[in-house]
């Protein structure tokens, strides 16, 4: 049996390691991402010792692996303790394990490792930390999970001295992150069955949100989180912020209408932040591969009536929210978005070159 002690000596000895798969990945990471970033980072010198040191954790329970859907390719995924670790707490029981199906959840860790391998190689960043003060210094919410919008959107306040009582969205999210927070606490202290859930455990901003999916008034950091949608970099220009945004199409369901929504729903966002500020939007759709990037190419083709006024365009300049045009609201001009759609070939670099419809 695993010494408790041996438990939190190894946990400290590697405790960067555990850091990566817990804020990049949240909670889970694949095995030939986790070796890329090492080696970029100069975490590890080689392969060969980031494998040692996994064998190590796996050992003494720290971490445990299995495979990445269908392939052969491993996903390593924390155990309790090491996510007990990392959040200083005492007792087992405050903290939540990473769930037993993790097949979205690290589906969409490696949409987001593919991007931080990018940042990590433009940049030339050389460390942990160099890398972590340069997600900063570009404002960029790839190293915020779901539920911590909020702390994402406190540094943007703090580092751009914004007004509180201007930044309707940040109270909105703060209520929600405390609700859940109560939700928690309240379900360790009651156990109760689908007939016993009262109203207090009801989060009334996600049902209203789901009713009217595009309320402008429900949207948050984290819902753009939520939604895999994050914001790469923030750039200060002489008069304008330059905003880089990547929508990823994590599901592969190649639907326009869902990527004019992303879009528009990280407009609303950023202009409900920065509100006196001119912005100019670069969105980047990721989508899985090769093919499905043609397939949403040759829907818009069927679409568009000429290439410089596309059908995303047209869509997102008649947008509107209970009878009102967005973009006017926003006083945006549709020119100040730009938009472009790229792939990750997720089963060619991932996957072994295997897609479900070929699989055995």
């Amino acid at each position: 049996m695993v010494k408790t002690e041996d438990k939190f000596k190894i946990c400290r000895k590697y405790r960067v390691y555990l850091e990566i798969i817990f804020i990049l990945g949240n909670g889970v990471i694949l095995q030939k991402q986790f070796y890329e970033i090492c080696k970029k980072l100069y975490i590890s010198r080689s392969d060969y010792q980031t494998r040692k040191i996994l064998s190590e954790l796996e050992k003494l329970q720290i971490i445990k692996k299995q495979n990445f859907l269908y392939s052969k390719n491993k996903v390593i995924i924390l155990k309790k303790f090491a996510i007990r670790f990392l959040l200083n707490k005492k007792y087992s029981n405050q903290v939540a394990s990473i769930p037993k199906s993790i097949d979205k959840r690290i589906i969409t860790s490696v949409f987001k490792l593919d991007r931080v391998i990018k940042v990590i190689d433009v940049y030339g960043l050389y460390d942990w930390n160099n890398f972590l003060d340069k997600m900063y210094d570009l404002n960029s919410t790839l190293i915020y999970n779901k539920t911590k919008g909020i702390f994402y959107h406190q540094m943007l306040m703090s580092k751009y001295d914004l007004n509180l009582y201007e930044q309707e969205m940040y109270i909105r999210g703060l209520e929600n992150y405390n609700n859940m927070l109560r939700n928690l606490e309240y379900g360790r202290k009651k156990k109760f069955n689908d007939n016993e859930i009262s109203f207090y455990n009801v989060d009334r901003d996600n049902i209203k949100f789901l009713n009217k999916r595009n309320k402008i008034n429900d949207i948050t950091i984290d819902k753009l989180i939520n939604s895999n949608i994050h914001i790469e970099s923030i750039t200060d220009l002489v008069d304008t912020k330059v905003v880089e945004v990547v929508v990823m199409d994590v599901n592969n369901t190649q639907n326009i209408n869902q990527i004019i929504d992303g879009i528009m729903m990280s407009c609303i966002a950023i202009k409900e932040i920065f509100k006196r500020d001119n912005i100019s939007f670069r969105f980047k759709i990721i989508m899985w591969d090769n093919i499905a990037k043609k397939n949403v190419k040759s829907i818009l083709a069927k679409k568009n009536i000429n290439q410089e006024h596309n059908y995303i365009r047209r869509r997102l300049s008649t947008y509107k929210v209970d009878g009102r045009n967005v973009l006017l609201d926003l006083k945006l001009d549709i020119n100040d978005i730009k938009i472009s759609i790229s792939h990750i070939d997720i089963y060619k670099k991932y996957l072994g070159n295997i897609n479900f419809l070929n699989k055995n």
